[in-house]
């Protein structure tokens, strides 16, 4: 599996701190109120998607109307979705009896409200992100012995700019809404093929690996399954991508 690269954790600290100069020293916040110049939230959405993850949101605002906030994604164990799970699959015939998909994600924001106050009306934000998703799937064919296991990380790191609108329900509570999110990530990977069947044949089993992954959108054909320790490797390219984010929370200020 991956793990973290110093190039994505330094891309995130680098952008975090040049779109935020002299935050401290503008920090005010008498136009709103101490006790408006925090907002936590959560997403409920992130809950009913096989997105890997749990998302809550904390922001400051630290200017008149700036702010930043932070976007993290917890863990949580859902199925793999099957748009991707149907590009990297072996045996279309086999039975499932291991489905495991989480993701972690990191998205900070520096938020530009266009209105007199932060933490209300329409923003403009620069962001930073970091995703790392992984998976465990295994599945057995009634027909054959053992079952084939297949365990990866997919991580990376971005950069974009997204349009929102802050609403306030009452005192207290506050329903955010980023409509629109567009940004290009660098990502990089590694899936694992095992097959436990002791009369397996590793060469025709990498066979079936290259057939099965040379589905997979834009960097398909680059892929070349490799063996090693009688196991398939299937090392991604670093590649960039374009993304398109949604997100809504509901949050209490304080």
């Amino acid at each position: 599996m991956m793990k973290p690269t110093a190039l994505a954790v330094l891309s995130v600290l680098t952008f975090s701190l040049l779109a935020i100069p002299g935050a401290f020293a503008q920090y005010s916040r008498h136009a709103y109120g101490p006790e408006q110049s925090f907002v936590v939230g959560v997403a409920p959405l992130s809950l009913m998607l096989r997105s890997g993850k749990f998302n809550v949101r904390g922001e400051w605002a630290y200017a008149d109307n700036k702010s930043l906030s932070v976007i993290i994604g917890i863990p949580r164990r859902s199925k793999v979705p099957g748009w991707f799970l149907n590009d990297i699959e072996v045996d279309e015939n086999g039975k499932t009896t291991t489905n495991d998909f989480h993701s972690l994600g990191v998205i900070i924001e520096n938020r530009f409200y266009l209105g007199s106050e932060a933490l209300r009306g329409f923003y403009l934000a620069p962001y930073a992100r970091y995703n790392r998703i992984w998976l465990t799937h295994t599945s057995e064919n009634p027909e054959q012995q053992g079952d084939i296991r297949i365990t990866g990380a997919v991580g990376g790191a971005g950069l974009g700019a997204a349009a929102g609108w802050q609403f306030r329900l009452g005192e207290r509570m506050r329903l955010d809404l980023t409509f629109l999110g567009i940004d290009f990530k660098w990502l990089r990977g590694t899936l694992t093929y095992a097959n436990s069947n002791p009369n397996n044949d590793i060469e025709a089993f990498r066979a079936k690996v290259e057939e099965a992954v040379k589905d997979i959108p834009l960097i398909g054909k680059k892929l070349t399954p490799e063996i090693e320790n009688n196991e398939i490797k299937v090392r991604t390219p670093g590649w960039v991508l374009p993304a398109y984010r949604f997100n809504l929370t509901v949050g209490y200020a304080f």
